[in-house]
C-alpha cells in the first residue's frame, strides 16, 4: 500500500485530507509538531513527531514514504519550511508531492501569500519529485470570520463592488487532494479549484437568510471603508495587507471563473453555497433571546 506523509495536518485542510485518506483506507502519517493536540483534533492516526525547521526530522517523517501532501502555515516561515520538504522529499526518493497553492499565486504577486506561493510552486518545478499542483480559490470557511458580526447585526460587509466568486468548500479540496495523492495521471497537472457557481455576497445572504432563518442582508463596502476592518482586527500586517488585497482580486473579476476540476477529479460536484450554510448556520445565527426579555 502506498505510504502518505500529510504535512499540515492539524490546518483547517489537512486535517479534511486527512479524514479523506482515511476514507479511502490509505496508509498515512501525519507530521506534528505536537502530538498532544494532534491527537485531540485527528484522532487515531499515525503520528511522526517533527518540525519543518529540523531537517532530521523531516527525514525520520520521510523514511518509506513515497507520496507527501504539502501545507504550512501562512505566515513569513512559509516558503523555508515548503521548500524544506520538498528538498527532504527529494532526498528520500518520494514519488509524489501533492501541494496546496492557491489560485493567483505568483512569485511577483504583491500580495504576501500568493507571493509566497508562487516561489514555492517554482521550487517545486525545480525538483525532481513529480508533483500536483492545487489551486483553490476562495475559501467558504473565510465567511466564518465574520460569522459573529452577521449574528449580532443581521450584516454581512464585503468589499466586492457586487463581484461574483466562485468560492469554494475546502472540504472538496481536501478530497481532491486525496484523489490526486492515490490516483495516478493527475502528476505534472496544476488544477485551479472552484465551487459550482460564481456567487456574489448578495447571493451569499440569501444562502445565511434560509439556512438561519433570520434575515441576512449583503452591505458592499469600497476598498477604503473597508480597510480598518482588516487594519484594526488585531491581524498580523501581512494577513491585513493580504486580506485587502484579495478583495481587490475580487473587484477585479479574478474569482469569477469556475472550472469543473473538483467533479472531474473526485466524481461528485462540488458543494454549493446552500451546503455549506447549512452546515455552518449555527455559527450565524443570532443567539436566542432569554424568555422574559423580548422587546
Amino acid at each position: 500500500m502506498t505510504r502518505i506523509l500529510v504535512t499540515g495536518a492539524t490546518g483547517a485542510v489537512g486535517a479534511h485530507v486527512v479524514r479523506a485518506l482515511q476514507d479511502h483506507s490509505a496508509d498515512i502519517t501525519v507530521l506534528v509538531r505536537d502530538p498532544a493536540t494532534a491527537k485531540t483534533r485527528l484522532g487515531d492516526v499515525r503520528l511522526a513527531p517533527g518540525d519543518f525547521d529540523d531537517p532530521g526530522s523531516l527525514r525520520r517523517a520521510l523514511s518509506g514514504v513515497e507520496r507527501v501532501y504539502l501545507s504550512a502555515a501562512d505566515g513569513p516561515r512559509k516558503v523555508a519550511h515548503e521548500t524544506a520538504v520538498i528538498d527532504a522529499a527529494a532526498e528520500a526518493g518520494v514519488q509524489r508531492i501533492v501541494k496546496l497553492s492557491a489560485m493567483h499565486a505568483d512569485p511577483a504577486s504583491t500580495l504576501p501569500a500568493y507571493r509566497w506561493h508562487g516561489e514555492i510552486e517554482e521550487h517545486l518545478r525545480r525538483s525532481p519529485v513529480p508533483a500536483v499542483i492545487l489551486r483553490p480559490a476562495f475559501f467558504m470557511t473565510n465567511l466564518l470570520m465574520v460569522a459573529a458580526g452577521v449574528a449580532s447585526t443581521g450584516l454581512l460587509h464585503a468589499p466586492t463592488d457586487g463581484r461574483p466568486v466562485a468560492m469554494i468548500d475546502i472540504r472538496d479540496i481536501a478530497e481532491t487532494a486525496a484523489v490526486t495523492l492515490l490516483a495516478d495521471g493527475h502528476t505534472g497537472r496544476t488544477y485551479d479549484l472552484t465551487g459550482p457557481s460564481a456567487i456574489t455576497f448578495a447571493d451569499v445572504a440569501a444562502a445565511l437568510t434560509d439556512a438561519t432563518g433570520s434575515p441576512v442582508r449583503s452591505v458592499d463596502l469600497t476598498g477604503e471603508q473597508a480597510r480598518p476592518r482588516f487594519e484594526g482586527n488585531g491581524l498580523p500586517d501581512w494577513l491585513a495587507a493580504h486580506l485587502a488585497g484579495v478583495f481587490g482580486v475580487i473587484r477585479a473579476g479574478g474569482f469569477a471563473t469556475t472550472t469543473g476540476h473538483v467533479e472531474a477529479i473526485t466524481g461528485h460536484p462540488a458543494r454549493g453555497i446552500a451546503a455549506f450554510t447549512r452546515d455552518f448556520a449555527a455559527a450565524f445565527t443570532p443567539p436566542a433571546v432569554p424568555a422574559g426579555q423580548h422587546g
